[in-house]
């Protein structure tokens, strides 16, 4: 990943990378300390899920409301004020025992730090040429994996009210890292550019937008099928509950090591059509195998398999949003809208979809993986084969290489 500018365009890899990590690791540390939640909390099964759930649906407001403000005033000061709110929040959280307090706490600390996410892509365009910088993107998206994997472990170690003042203190740290590298890169500087008066809706009207969170959504909803199901569907195939908690965290150990291959598979490659289609392909017959197989060693290799594939898939439909600017759908400036609009959008597909899955197949673990092979062809499509190819290698890439010189 060569860049046109120093050695601190790796810092702000870094910093993202690690507020995917954090991120995820407050996503699922409820589930990760479940009894202890339960427990201190005084709250049955779905008071847990609820929890649980309501981080996933932050991206959807946060997308919303950072997207445009990141735009205007600059990731930078946004980040500042932002995060410092949110930080102080988390620490709050960790000393209230009130579940419906903690619920809304969850939610407003997660929605504060959210503007990480929502900026990150802006700010890594400013730091990436337009060879690399979706190469940048992915790679820092891998860092989901770290916290998904490191929750369990943590979590189970810590205990509950340990690892949420743990979540503040990472953030806190994460917010004066911020405060030492935190600003735009020397590459078309995003504050450059004038903001059109109508962005957002420019950029809520590009196909390229929906597709680009039609893909994404797809390659984090059926990461979250096998990862919700895989437990009790493979105790009810024969698995033994110890064997059943170990695949769970063997899928979340692969998701995590896919997410960085992948970006040097499209390193290599330079064609996120091509890399999206073999991602998704390979996702759908390593799960699926391993789930309609008989068990056995295959069974294992099936599921690693399938789970490198699917941090691919997340990586690879999640980097493309800085380049969609070069489909002439909407300006460079607008990249923290766009940003925010996948955020959002994936936001909404992602939390209504589980939802919608566990109501109407219940505990039918066949249908649920037939499901699951029916989400990566729609990502597939989405992602592979509507989407106008915007590697290094694709025309469009070639065009504006070819404009600058």
């Amino acid at each position: 990943m060569n860049t046109k500018s120093n050695g601190g365009a790796w810092l702000i890899v870094a910093f993202f990378t690690l507020f995917m990590a954090v991120m995820t690791f407050n996503l699922i540390v409820f589930p990760a300390c479940a009894v202890d939640t339960m427990t201190f909390y005084g709250i049955d099964q779905a008071g847990l899920t609820t929890l649980a759930s309501v981080t996933s649906v932050v991206g959807l407001f946060a997308g919303f409301v950072f997207g445009p403000i990141v735009d205007r005033i600059g990731a930078r000061k946004t980040i500042m004020i932002s995060m410092i709110i949110g930080v102080v929040l988390f620490f709050i959280r960790a000393f209230v025992a009130s579940y419906s307090i903690v619920l809304v706490l969850t939610f407003a600390a997660s929605f504060f730090v959210g503007v990480c996410q929502v900026s990150a892509g802006k700010v890594l365009d400013t730091w990436f040429t337009k060879e690399n910088v979706g190469v940048a993107f992915s790679f820092q998206a891998a860092g989901a994996g770290i916290g998904s994997a490191g929750a369990f472990a943590i979590g189970g170690m810590l205990g509950l009210h340990n690892s949420l003042l743990l979540i503040g203190v990472a953030y806190a740290a994460l917010w004066v890292f911020w405060l030492v590298i935190g600003k735009n890169g020397p590459i078309h500087p995003a504050e450059a550019a004038e903001l059109p008066k109508n962005s957002t809706a420019m950029v809520y009207k590009s196909p390229c937008v929906w597709l680009i969170c039609i893909g994404a959504s797809c390659a984090v909803g059926s990461t979250l099928l096998v990862n919700s199901y895989c437990i009790n569907a493979f105790v009810s195939k024969g698995l033994d509950p110890a064997g059943a908690s170990m695949m769970g965290t063997v899928i979340n150990l692969s998701l995590l090591a896919g997410g960085f291959v992948g970006t040097f598979i499209m390193n290599a490659v330079k064609r996120y059509n091509v890399c999206t289609i073999l991602f998704f392909v390979c996702e759908a017959i390593g799960f699926c195998g391993a789930w309609f197989l008989p068990l056995g060693p295959q069974t294992w290799i099936l599921m690693i398999f399938g789970g490198v594939m699917g941090g691919n898939a997340i990586g690879i439909n999640s980097g493309r949003t800085p380049l969609i600017p070069l489909t002439g759908q909407f300006p460079q400036s607008c990249i923290g809208t766009a940003a925010g609009a996948h955020e959002a959008i994936k936001g909404v597909l992602t939390f209504v979809f589980p939802i919608v899955v566990a109501n109407v197949f219940g505990t039918n673990f066949n249908a649920i993986f037939i499901i699951f092979g029916v989400v990566c062809v729609v990502g597939l499509i989405a992602g592979g084969l509507l989407m106008p190819e915007l590697g290094p290698k694709g025309k469009l890439q070639q065009e504006a290489a070819a404009r600058q010189e």
